[in-house]
């Protein structure tokens, strides 16, 4: 490119004003600067173009001159923002406005897809820095000190009151004696009056500033996801994230809610609702009351929106809202009228005023395909409530009849067994709950008539149940028959409130994401540190393994059946006639059984130390094997690739699960919450309830950051954490770290979600431990404890959840006296942690460490 360009001087053709070619070749060459770590040589050279450009006279219609100019202008802003080389208002100013209104011109003049494309992320640019400054003065008028300050100028005020009051009657007496008082006291005036004014500007300032930047922010982003190609998705729900989470965080405000909620409301019929899909559980988990004007008319005009276009993914969530009041006996161990004195009543009513207006006003299918989604979840409701008591008792687990337990989820959709029941509709038939279709740009689904793409509608169900082995409600095993032959296995559980893991496999559809287009950060270090030399399967993406979840309720849900899969302690211990591997590999050994009794007894006991833990549980270790990597030669025997490459996936996959479940605080990893694919070797978590560091307000509090027990690194081979664990574990670590604004910015509408509380009770941290022996028993356990706290109690809550991450991502750690780690230290930290002795040695018994 320098030759390219030493050439055109040779020839006197790269004189700024003799040709655009020259121009673009300079650009060009400033991205190699910055690619070279030369951010001043990158600046410059964009600072002359776009100086250049802006000052000549320059006919109006040269676009190519145009979208350099734009082109530089943005890139300088990003580059000085990326690196706090100018300050924030001259960079908003002089880069970033210009950059964007320059790029809005030439989509007016001469519309194109890359004019669309450029004019979209240049006020993505835009409102991302404009939001970020105002992130930074609201953080700065919430500190203490602010406040302090705030206190401080009104005491001025008080006392320039009082200055004034008392100069006044000094001078209305006589003079002499009084003078000397009287000029003291002018003195104080005027000075008081400097001080006072200073700060009267100060503050003034600083409210134009926050109205100002939210302003620009809302509206940038409004105008950006107004023009954005649909199929330009790769980093645009960041933005969508962080337009929703302004809008959440000031709606309410009153010295902001006015410019929010205006520039939502004029905008948002020209928002494809496509963009707001993703935001269903936020979204719709705020809907409240009805309001002539303001922020519950825009918020119920979005999610009539989204219901109408986007029907397979709205209806179910707002018809599970609607179903606020149905708790049943009670949920997560609580009673049903504690759980809904929390829950209210406002939001269910708001919920069904909302169906009504679907009804009538949405596409002609709606109703019909309404009606028939609250037929089928009404079915799974009353499936989930059944008790199963009777049964367990008589240990009648497999082929239950539906009909036997008067029970009509095989039945609903062709009419029921009853009489008067309503008939659904075959051509609106509800899509597999489980497998919604993937989210269409279009809003194409089929007009309820055919099969959306991507999915399959139900037809019908087996007509007989099973109930699941352990479980404290014993969830119900069903199979779901689609339009096109498909059976789809479902668990339908009850007495539990399953959003809290239906949202945390939304944050990992986010992550994945990330870990799949971040190509500029994340996948240029991945490639370099899973290698070249590996096979074409290895090279797979890292990912994590998702499953759908669907709440019907507030006690109440349906998960997807992760086929071929085992939990991972069920494969290592013996149950009933079933050998584990440990006892099939290792028969002279301690049982399972036995290691736990001991280590109840030697590491539970009350006077136990650290140090005498420590010593029983490497007792342990030595007499209790390591056996995990038979589960490799007993599931893929059939060649050496197929051992090698489950091996690896397998490898990966706890990798990728272990960092993100430590940055995001997941906790009680035990055996039973973590399954093994027996066709790929992968790993599949289960069961959120322990998030955002709860583990470690247990009775028995977590110290690992995952689990990396020593059967768990047995399946990783000789090379254990070292080699393709710890290559894609700092892969992982590199994209979460390098797009932490992203992930952040999702959390954070994740955590303020205003139905739930992120933390946990001591009553349910005593309950979640107190059946220390019984794995089994807890797998049933409660996934969220919600209660009537505060909105500024869970505020502050939310706010410690997203600190502690970001610092995280950030590469700070616990236990650390505040040093900054690398990718690569952190990453050695955390294993380390994982697997100390000191940490394993004091772990709850029903987690068993020792496997």
């Amino acid at each position: 490119l320098r030759s390219l360009t030493q050439l055109f001087q040779r020839f006197r053709i790269a004189d700024l004003s003799s040709s655009h070619l020259p121009l673009v070749l300079r650009l060009e060459d400033a991205k190699i600067l910055k690619s070279q770590n030369d951010l001043d040589g990158a600046i410059m050279y964009c600072k002359t173009i776009a100086r250049y450009l802006c000052d000549a006279t320059i006919d109006s219609d040269c676009i190519e001159r145009d979208q350099i100019c734009a082109e530089s202008l943005l890139l300088c802003g990003l580059w000085m923002a990326q690196n706090n080389v100018d300050a924030g208002e001259s960079i908003l100013t002089h880069y970033f406005e210009k950059a964007a209104a320059m790029a809005m011109q030439i989509n007016q003049k001469i519309p194109s897809n890359s004019s669309v494309h450029r004019a979209s992320m240049a006020n993505f640019k835009l409102g991302e820095f404009a939001a970020s400054l105002f992130n930074s003065v609201d953080t700065r008028i919430s500190s203490e000190a602010w406040k302090r300050r705030v206190i401080v100028a009104n005491e001025r005020k008080k006392e320039l009151h009082a200055i004034t009051a008392q100069l006044t009657k000094l001078q209305k007496k006589s003079r002499g004696s009084n003078e000397a008082a009287a000029h003291e006291a002018r003195i104080i005036h005027a000075t008081l009056s400097k001080e006072v004014d200073m700060d009267e500007r100060e503050l003034k300032s600083v409210e134009k500033s926050i109205q100002r930047y939210l302003h620009l922010a809302v509206d940038s982003y409004c105008r950006a996801l107004k023009l954005c190609p649909t199929v330009t998705t790769a980093n645009v729900a960041k933005h969508v994230f962080q337009l929703v989470s302004l809008w959440f965080k000031n709606s309410q405000r009153t010295e902001t809610m006015g410019i929010v909620n205006e520039l939502l409301k004029s905008n948002l019929s020209q928002i494809p609702s496509y963009w707001f899909v993703p935001l269903t559980y936020q979204l719709f988990s705020r809907i409240d009351k009805m309001q002539e004007d303001g922020f519950q008319k825009i918020l119920r005009d979005i999610v009539i929106k989204i219901c109408s276009e986007h029907p397979y993914h709205g209806i179910v969530q707002l018809l599970a809202l609607s179903n606020g009041n149905r708790v049943g006996c009670g949920v997560n161990g609580r009673h049903a009228n504690a759980y809904l004195e929390n829950v209210g009543t406002t939001k269910v009513e708001a919920a069904n005023s909302i169906l009504q207006e679907l009804r009538k006003n949405a596409p002609a299918y709606i109703p019909s395909l309404i009606d028939s989604y609250q037929t089928l979840m009404n079915s799974y409701m009353n499936l989930a409530e059944f008790d199963t008591s009777s049964l367990t008792q008589k240990r009648l687990t497999k082929n239950l009849s539906f009909k036997q337990y008067k029970l009509d989820l095989d039945s609903c959709l062709s009419g029921g067994r009853g009489r008067g029941k309503k008939n659904a509709t075959s051509s609106n038939m509800p899509a597999i709950i489980t497998k919604p279709p993937p989210i269409r740009p279009d809003a194409n689904y089929g007009n309820g008539i055919e099969d959306p793409i991507g999915t399959e509608r139900v037809v019908s169900f087996e007509s007989a149940f099973d109930l699941t082995p352990t479980g404290l409600h014993r969830p119900k095993i069903v199979k779901c028959i689609g339009s096109k032959g498909s059976r789809f296995k479902q668990l339908v559980k009850g007495e539990d409130d399953l959003r809290q893991d239906a949202i945390m496999e939304q944050v990992f559809e986010t992550v994945n994401d990330l870990l799949k287009h971040e190509g500029s950060s994340g996948n240029d270090f991945v490639k370099k540190s899973l290698g070249n030399s590996l096979s074409a399967v290895t090279k797979c993406k890292l990912k994590l393994i998702t499953y759908g979840i669907t709440p019907l309720s507030p006690a109440s849900g349906v998960l997807e059946w992760v086929d071929n899969t085992m939990c991972f302690g069920d494969f290592l211990t013996d149950k009933g006639k079933k050998v584990g591997a440990h006892s099939k590999y290792f028969p002279g050994e301690w049982g399972t059984n036995d290691v736990r009794e001991f280590y109840r007894v030697a590491c539970g006991a009350h006077n136990a130390t650290p140090e005498s833990r420590r010593k029983a549980f490497e007792k342990i270790c030595k007499n209790f094997s390591p056996a995990f990597r038979f589960f490799f030669l007993e599931y893929f025997k059939s060649s050496m690739e197929a051992w090698h490459t489950a091996r690896t996936l397998y490898t990966r996959s706890c990798a990728v699960s272990s960092i993100v479940g430590h940055i995001l605080g997941i906790g009680d990893r035990h055996t039973s919450n973590i399954l093994v694919h027996t066709k790929t070797g992968e790993v599949v978590h289960i069961d959120f309830g322990i998030v955002f560091e709860q583990g470690k307000t247990l009775q028995t509090p977590e110290l690992v950051p995952f689990r990396l027990t020593r059967d768990v690194v047995d399946g990783m081979g000789p090379s254990g954490t070292d080699g393709v664990f710890s290559r894609a574990a700092e892969a992982t670590m590199a994209v979460l770290r390098n797009n932490a604004d992203t992930l952040l910015t999702i959390l954070s509408a994740v955590v303020s979600d205003p139905l739930y509380k992120w933390s946990l009770s001591p009553n349910k941290a005593n309950q979640h431990q107190q059946n220390e022996g019984d794995e089994a028993s807890r797998m049933g356990l409660p996934s969220a404890w919600m209660s009537s706290s505060s909105d500024e109690n869970r505020n502050d809550a939310a706010d410690r959840a997203i600190a502690k991450i970001h610092e995280k991502l950030e590469g700070y750690e616990d236990g650390t006296s505040g040093e900054h780690k690398t990718v690569a230290g952190q990453v050695k930290l955390l294993i380390n942690e994982a697997r100390d002795p000191g940490n394993l040695s004091v772990m709850f018994v029903g987690w068993a460490p020792w496997m």
